[in-house]
């Protein structure tokens, strides 16, 4: 989730930022040695409460690890030709779903379950060795879940498996485990597209992995926010039915006419694909987002390592500063000779950009699409002061009409944009700029 900022003035404006201004006003002035106790003695109140916190929650993600491992070794020993990492993500999508309506001292993230996870199947597979009665293979099933996991959970986990795998070999009756399964693998290269916006894309790998069939992942990927964000993902039996679903999640108009084609550009597929980030995270998952949030990291992973990257970074043709430079001269041609255009123009354009860059991938920094506009909006009115942000708002319809200008973007797409860049809410990713649905599957 990315941190809430006062709002703020722009940078070089004689106003200055909202916070922080006042500080030029006077000296500082140092605190009392008294206030100096009282501040210490706060933090320490803070840190012990968050690390009590936190020491509940792990000992809570714990107890709800081992659960769900007996609950998947059962299940297994049941339907022994199941495919337990569907099952192991489909558990952990609705366990983390249901979670999220748990007491904010109380709930779980994703990491604190996904780092449980090891520990709590080594125990039920040391159980299921050293039990002394019993039926002679217990131990096939949680050793199946075990394993699974390393499919399933993305760095460091799979290493964490590795070594308690190592630590089962070496019990006494450790002899009986077979050698353990090869992780995933990509079979053949990445293919990807994107939308006719240019910021929407599809990323999907032929995946094969011990126990399963192979099959099609696809990742979801929508960058017009202030990352790149895996909107949806999930195994599909063949690269057409990935397309397709991916087609039907973007929308008509803007995936008509889409084939997928080897993912060639390294430098782009990395900040596109998902990576584990352990607490930092958007929240507001849905429950098939949740299933899904650490598969489509370990996947990704298994794409990254796959895929060669070039040894020199591709030039782009159009970075912040030219961008600024370009569209103000833009601009400052469209004003009819009687007006003047405003003294701090440039500022304002320089500002604007900035806005419109926050992921800071340059492949698709020209891209224009109507919640793209639609989150730069909200952007600016939540990071700066309300008589700033509707000047940068002012300018939103004229830059869209000069990126589809410099992007001989399609007419009937670049118009699609103009309601929102005169501040219309998108209803999809939400009208409150301390409230923004990044992880909608917007349908353009």
């Amino acid at each position: 989730m990315p941190v809430s900022k006062k709002r703020k003035k722009k940078k070089s404006r004689s106003s200055g930022r909202a916070s922080g201004s006042y500080r030029s006003q006077a000296p500082a002035v140092p605190a009392p040695v008294q206030g100096d106790r009282e501040v210490a003695q706060a933090f320490q109140s803070f840190t012990a409460y968050r690390d009590r916190v936190n020491t509940q929650r792990v000992a809570r993600a714990e107890a709800i690890a081992t659960e769900l491992v007996a609950d998947l070794a059962r299940e297994v020993a049941e339907r022994p030709g199941m495919i337990v990492t569907d099952a192991l993500c489909e558990r952990l999508g609705t366990l983390l779903d249901e979670d999220q309506q748990s007491g904010p001292d109380e709930r779980i993230g994703p990491h604190h379950l996904a780092e449980a996870m090891p520990a709590a199947a080594e125990a039920a597979v040391t159980a299921a060795l050293t039990a002394t009665t019993g039926q002679a293979e217990a131990w096939t099933a949680p050793w199946r879940v075990l394993t699974a996991l390393t499919s399933v959970l993305p760095y460091p986990l799979p290493e964490v498996v590795s070594e308690t795998i190592i630590r089962l070999y070496e019990l006494p009756t450790g002899r009986a485990l077979p050698a353990a399964p090869a992780g995933p693998e990509m079979v053949g290269p990445a293919l990807w597209t994107s939308d006719r916006y240019g910021s929407r894309f599809a990323v999907t790998a032929a995946i094969s992995a011990a126990d399963e069939p192979m099959r099609w992942y696809l990742w979801d990927i929508d960058a017009c926010g202030h990352e790149a964000f895996t909107v949806h993902s999930g195994y599909y039996p063949s690269s057409e039915a990935a397309l397709a679903a991916w087609q039907t999640g973007v929308g008509q108009t803007a995936s008509a006419g889409t084939v997928l084609t080897p993912a060639d550009d390294r430098w782009l597929l990395a900040p596109l694909l998902p990576a584990e980030m352990g607490v930092i995270r958007p929240g507001g998952e849905g429950v098939d987002q949740l299933a899904e949030y650490h598969r489509s990291k370990r996947l990704a992973e298994v794409v990254g390592q796959a895929t060669p990257r070039p040894d020199a970074r591709p030039e782009t043709d159009r970075t912040t500063a030219t961008a600024a430079v370009e569209f103000a001269a833009w601009l400052r041609a469209r004003i009819p000779e009687q007006h003047e255009p405003p003294e701090d123009l440039s500022e304002l354009v320089a500002e604007l950009v900035d806005s419109w860059n926050l992921n800071g991938i340059d492949a698709v920094f020209a891209t224009c699409s109507p919640h793209r506009v639609a989150l730069c909006v909200l952007h600016m009115r939540n990071y700066y002061l309300d008589e700033d942000a509707e000047q940068l708002v002012a300018l939103l319809p004229e830059w869209t009409r000069w990126l589809a200008e410099r992007n001989a973007t399609a007419p009937e797409l670049a118009d699609r944009c103009l309601p929102y860049a005169h501040g219309h809410p998108h209803p999809q990713v939400g009208a409150d700029d301390y409230k923004i649905d990044y992880l909608a599957r917007v349908i353009e």
